[in-house]
């Protein structure tokens, strides 16, 4: 019998989607910075430019209010454009036409138009220092008419490329840049991930672990130090933070009874506080602690980095003192 799956490194998950959809569907371009002969900052465009030429895969100056404008008026026209933002941080020089007219487009023509555009993009803290290491993932979640995924693995960067490819609109992508060499199976059919829908990735009893994107690689490194503690983790991969299944969170936070939230970014105004709230919102009032980076600019500094961004020991800190926890204003909701 022929193998079901096969083995890809996450960038080439997303080449793997993008070439076949492109080859499927005439509509849809890429445009970035890098994007073309040279296969993209983190090589997760490799082929596409010998596949399709200039005209599907474009090179673009260092203009990303200007990328991401062109591209939506395409999408307006009918075009399915991939516009790549190399580093999240730069995302808001873009955020006019993506915030104003993008997100709103359907809204103001009463459905008859659309901006079916992916604006796939890179966030995350990997030696890059203060202006590109950013994860702001929670300043886009309050835009109604966005969607916004943020796959962990590469079955699903694949699946959930593929599903925003096909979406009416608009899509942000967000990768972390350390995924990109990270392997994994994926399925050799075509199949598409549900935008909206989480996954638990783990089972667990005393404790739910929300996350998502590279921090799901943390949360399983401190469950597995946790079972020496006696401390059984449930993790759910969120996969989706626009929108958001917290009704899958809410089932597993109704049976361990205690939720914590775990993200890359800042915990104030964080994603970890609208699951939190869409939780209780289902619940009632429930026990949650919130984990983030520290309230300061990452630093190029190696040592202050990655005493900055949470890890598996400072997540087993957190969440024994959370489960042992009696005075529950000591925690941080």
């Amino acid at each position: 019998m022929p193998p079901t799956h096969q083995r890809l490194f996450y960038r080439e998950a997303i080449v793997r989607a993008l070439r076949e959809t492109m080859a499927d569907d005439p509509r849809v371009f890429v445009m970035g910075q890098d994007v073309g002969a040279f296969g993209g900052a983190y090589r997760e465009f490799d082929g596409l430019f010998a596949a399709f030429g200039p005209a599907r895969v474009r090179d673009t100056p260092v203009a990303e209010a200007a990328m991401i404008g062109i591209g939506v008026g395409a999408a307006a026209a009918g075009l399915r454009p991939v516009v790549s933002i190399t580093y999240m941080d730069f995302l808001m020089l873009g955020l006019d036409p993506l915030v104003n007219y993008a997100a709103k487009l359907s809204y103001k023509t009463g459905g008859q138009l659309h901006a079916p555009i992916v604006i796939k993009t890179t966030a995350g803290a990997k030696g890059q220092g203060v202006a590109h290491s950013q994860c702001i993932e929670s300043w886009l979640m309050g835009v109604p008419g966005l969607k916004l995924v943020c796959p962990s693995n590469p079955a699903d960067a694949y699946g959930l490329m593929v599903a925003a490819l096909e979406d009416p609109g608009p899509v942000i992508f967000v990768d972390h840049k350390k995924l990109f060499p990270v392997p994994g199976d994926v399925p050799v059919a075509r199949y598409r991930t549900p935008i909206g829908t989480a996954k638990i990735i783990r089972a667990g009893s005393d404790i739910t672990i929300a996350t998502y994107s590279y921090m799901t690689r943390v949360a399983h490194q401190a469950a597995d130090l946790l079972i020496n503690e006696g401390i059984s983790c449930e993790v759910i991969d969120l996969r989706s933070l626009i929108p958001l299944d917290a009704a899958l969170v809410a089932q597993s936070v109704a049976r361990t009874k205690n939720l914590l939230t775990l993200e890359e970014g800042q915990v104030t105004c964080g994603v970890g506080s609208e699951v939190a709230a869409q939780v209780q919102r289902r619940l009632g009032p429930v026990r949650v602690h919130r984990v983030g980076a520290l309230p300061a600019p990452v630093s190029s500094n190696p040592v202050l980095e990655a005493a900055c961004i949470p890890n598996a020991q400072r997540l087993v800190d957190e969440i024994k003192f959370f489960i042992n926890a009696t005075n529950p204003e000591c925690l941080h909701p």
